[in-house]
């Protein structure tokens, strides 16, 4: 397993090798998988009623130190776990 500090340089960074590419496109995904999740929960917490306002006062996206990613048979996998929990009082 491999790990990157910095998953958005990744992402903005122009790749120079065919590993590059992959590992920059597998990364890419990876990001637009957490904005997905986290459009998704505010779209149903808004539709419950609550207020954009609200729900940043309530919850917390806890996106991880690193993105960890290993190369599999020619394929990158990608672990990125982020989560959204109730904020702390």
């Amino acid at each position: 397993m491999s790990y990157l500090a910095n998953p958005v340089a990744v992402a903005h960074a122009t790749p120079k090798t065919r590993d590059d590419i992959a590992l920059r496109d597998a990364v890419r995904k990876a990001l637009a998988d957490t904005e997905a999740m986290v459009v998704e929960f505010v779209a149903g917490q808004t539709a419950e009623g609550f207020s954009l306002a609200e729900i940043d006062a309530l919850y917390v996206l806890e996106p991880p130190l690193m993105l960890g990613y290993r190369v599999d048979g020619g394929r990158i996998r990608v672990s990125y776990d982020s989560r959204i929990v109730e904020r702390s009082a």
